[in-house]
């Protein structure tokens, strides 16, 4: 059975939905502020980067159609996933609600994660980060515009029990050719110029991680230095203190995090700032297939990544 994404909703009642999931989405957020979880510094806290390939499926041959959310919320519980950046995602107002479907979904689940931020792509493949804790503020940076790149950069900074991580959510063009590859390398540049400038001195001791599927699918996307994945980890400079580490390449290498009938690659990374690279080993990233559906096929064809840490690695919110 051959699936692709489900077509635009046609939804008569459109309005009236949105009104009722956004409510339901306002109620569940307001349940649970009082409820958010207050692990102590030594617990440890599970971040994820997933690109989930549409929370839908449809069938070609027979017209019938999958929501996935429930399946997709039931992975995140069963994973005991805290945080997780989320690409191919489809936001409010295209082709249906996942936000708050799988918010939904996941409150159903007895695993809620009620913070959630999120930005559309003019691809139409969004990105979003949910959280079980808060969501202290967001923006949206590298926004393609006359930009080489596609997409935009999604940038989190969450309050752990007092302590801050800062999460930013990609998904890089894609594709073998040379326009491409360019346009990687051109928004992995820019990203490490952003973080440069943002942070200066403080990106040593600051706890940031960039998630996402950046396509790093050539081998000119790993060439020291110049390449997309050097240019993410700031070691396109002469300076290794500020360096970052891709956790799964380090140590997972060489297992693939995508995988189609044409080929499989290192697509999908967690690149760890140097604060959390000091405390990271390999058994603290993990890389898990996406399970079946239920309906035959598995929920993505991306593999889900995950990054175990203590909540008593990252910094404390400064006062």
């Amino acid at each position: 059975m051959k699936c692709k994404a489900i077509p635009r909703f046609a939804l008569a009642a459109g309005a009236a939905l949105f009104l009722w999931l956004s409510c339901q989405s306002a109620c569940a957020q307001s349940a649970h502020a009082e409820s958010i979880p207050q692990a102590p510094p030594q617990a440890a806290l599970r971040v994820a980067t997933w690109n989930v390939h549409d929370c839908s499926a449809s069938n070609k041959k027979t017209g019938q159609t999958f929501l996935l959310h429930a399946q997709i919320a039931r992975t995140l519980h069963e994973l005991k996933i805290d945080i997780i950046a989320l690409q191919e995602i489809q936001v409010e107002g295209r082709k249906g609600a996942d936000i708050q479907l799988l918010q939904n979904a996941l409150e159903h689940e007895g695993w809620p994660m009620p913070f959630a931020a999120w930005v559309k792509s003019p691809q139409a493949d969004d990105l979003a980060i949910l959280s079980r804790f808060p969501i202290a503020q967001n923006q949206v940076v590298l926004e393609p515009s006359k930009a080489p790149w596609p997409r935009p950069v999604l940038e989190a900074h969450i309050n752990i029990a007092g302590r801050e991580l800062v999460l930013y959510n990609a998904h890089f063009k894609a594709f073998d050719d040379a326009k491409s590859l360019a346009a990687r390398r051109a928004q992995a540049s820019a990203l490490a110029s952003l973080l440069r400038a943002q942070y200066g001195d403080r990106i040593k001791r600051a706890a940031i991680i960039l998630a996402g599927d950046f396509n790093t699918i050539m081998p000119e996307d790993m060439a020291p230095h110049t390449g997309t994945l050097d240019m993410l980890q700031l070691r396109d400079n002469e300076d290794p203190s500020d360096d970052f580490l891709s956790a799964n390449f380090k140590w997972r290498y060489p297992e693939p995090t995508f995988i189609s009938t044409r080929y499989s690659s290192i697509t999908d990374h967690l690149i760890i700032s140097p604060a959390l690279a000091a405390h990271a080993g390999k058994n603290d990233i993990a890389i898990v297939d996406a399970p079946d559906s239920g309906y035959g096929f598995p929920l993505s064809d991306h593999k889900i990544l995950i990054l175990s840490l203590l909540i008593s690695d990252l910094p404390l919110l400064s006062r």
